[in-house]
């Protein structure tokens, strides 16, 4: 929604902050787990999807109180995950995960098991997601966004980095990809973008990577130091890793339906893309309608769809006038109960009724809380 291909990202970024890594604590090993007073037999209490529970046991023995090789306490559970034991707490409390058993005392108990799932929970909350995304996922869906970022076999440095911190890309990054636009290397551009998405995080990637590749791609096009077929190039790279980074997010959307859509006319897709990725990012469920489709067309697939808001994207190439014609026609259309947001360099001052973002970190800030309490109702 914000910025577009070529000149149109030039306003997409604010500097992140700088964040940085701490090393965890050593791998525990499974061990059975036995009753002083002889074996332990055991059964899986079934929990919420995502959720993990400590097995509860059928017999007790009259020192139940003892430690149990096969279990930690929440102190224990912290020390080996790096995750502070008001952070579990509260984790518990709001999603219901990790949801632990109790001693006779009252403590906490958990499996020494969930130590490596809290572990791929805090390496992706530091890759810029938050709990309430990924705490509800299964072990193969957390299995599948490490795969996705790159990072299934790091260990974790830091488990609660927020979507915001971050480190801004160097120089030689940034001239390794313009060698890659110039050269027409695919693999090699991928391969630079992929890392920065690792290294800053989602919605850094999107402002200091993405916008800023776009930026200097177009300022080279104008300065005649690179063709026609680079900006293409570059624009069909991106678009690329941006739908495979957005997939993983798709999958796991649960809150609203929003609809993505340019307005006739407008070819420059790029930043309604990387407003796709935020908005899938926090749970909303994307109908994602992309170029050319026309006002009649998204206002029908709002309503068929029970869509909560309709996002679009206005580049900069985009006359003032048209686009103004476009949105309001568009929320004339709309049922006034679904919301209508615009962004982008050329987006039009917005009438009654349309809401606009200066930039994808005001999107994002509009979005917390939001998909939660659109789900709810």
């Amino acid at each position: 929604m914000v910025g577009c291909c070529g000149q149109a990202l030039v306003e997409a970024g604010l500097a992140p902050s700088t964040s940085h890594l701490r090393n965890l604590f050593t791998t525990f090993a499974s061990k059975a787990a036995l009753g002083s007073g002889g074996t332990r037999h055991t059964t899986e209490s079934p929990g919420p999807r995502g959720t993990f529970t400590v097995p509860r046991r059928l017999t007790r023995s009259a020192t139940d109180d003892a430690a149990d090789p096969g279990l930690l306490t929440i102190g224990a559970l912290a020390k080996a995950t790096s995750i502070p034991v008001p952070t579990l707490r509260t984790w518990e409390r709001r999603y219901r995960s990790p949801e632990p058993t109790r001693k006779p005392s009252g403590h906490r108990l958990y499996p020494v098991s969930l130590v490596a799932r809290l572990r791929k929970v805090a390496l992706l909350l530091d890759r810029g997601h938050r709990p309430g995304e990924i705490l509800p996922l299964t072990s193969s869906e957390l299995d599948s966004l490490l795969a996705l970022s790159g990072t299934a076999g790091e260990r974790l440095e830091s488990p609660a980095r927020t979507m915001t911190g971050s480190i801004e890309p160097q120089g030689d990054a940034l001239d390794e990809m313009m060698h890659a636009v110039k050269d027409l290397d695919r693999d090699a551009l991928i391969g630079v973008l992929r890392r920065m998405w690792i290294r800053l995080g989602p919605l850094p990637f999107l402002q200091r990577c993405a916008a800023t590749l776009m930026e200097q791609v177009g300022a080279a096009w104008q300065a005649g130091t690179l063709e026609i077929r680079h900006e293409h190039f570059a624009t069909a790279c991106l678009s690329d890793f941006l739908h495979e980074v957005r997939e993983a997010f798709d999958r796991q959307a649960r809150g609203p339906r929003v609809v993505a859509a340019m307005l006739p006319g407008d070819t420059h897709e790029g930043g309604l893309l990387m407003a796709s990725v935020i908005l899938a990012l926090r749970g909303c469920r994307l109908v994602y309608l992309g170029l050319g489709t026309p006002v009649e067309e998204i206002a029908t697939a709002a309503r068929d769809r029970a869509a909560r808001a309709v996002a679009i994207s206005v580049s900069v190439t985009m006359p003032r006038t048209h686009s103004a014609k476009a949105v309001n026609a568009l929320r004339a259309a709309l049922p006034r109960r679904i919301a209508l947001w615009v962004g982008g360099a050329g987006a039009p001052k917005p009438p009654r009724g349309v809401e606009r973002f200066e930039s994808l970190e005001q999107l994002d800030a509009r979005l917390v809380g939001w998909s939660e309490s659109m789900s709810a109702r």
